[in-house]
């Protein structure tokens, strides 16, 4: 069976009300996945980068950031509503 998971940046810093104030570089990311990738026993099929909103599922505890430095992409939607999304990498594999 084809599984997915997503690595997005955490956060490094809090600012003020427990608010993100600076997160983990892309490069962080890469290396994290780099890092679960090499922990498994696994068959990599692909890689690749993906924006994706600030509402991962599995992300609500807080540890996963909304923005990056280097990969910040607000997305306007209807009522002039704004999604932040960020940059992270998804790898497909097959157990």
């Amino acid at each position: 069976m084809i599984q997915c998971k997503n690595f997005a940046p955490r956060i490094t810093e809090r600012g003020p009300f427990s608010g993100a104030s600076d997160y983990e570089s892309f490069s962080e990311v890469v290396s994290a996945a780099n890092q679960w990738i090499e922990s498994r026993t696994i068959q990599v099929i692909n890689v690749e980068t993906v924006v994706l909103p600030d509402r991962l599922e599995g992300t609500s505890d807080g540890v996963y950031g909304v923005t990056v430095s280097n990969g910040f992409y607000p997305v306007m939607i209807s009522q002039g509503a704004t999604i932040n999304c960020f940059q992270c990498v998804r790898v497909w594999y097959r157990e």
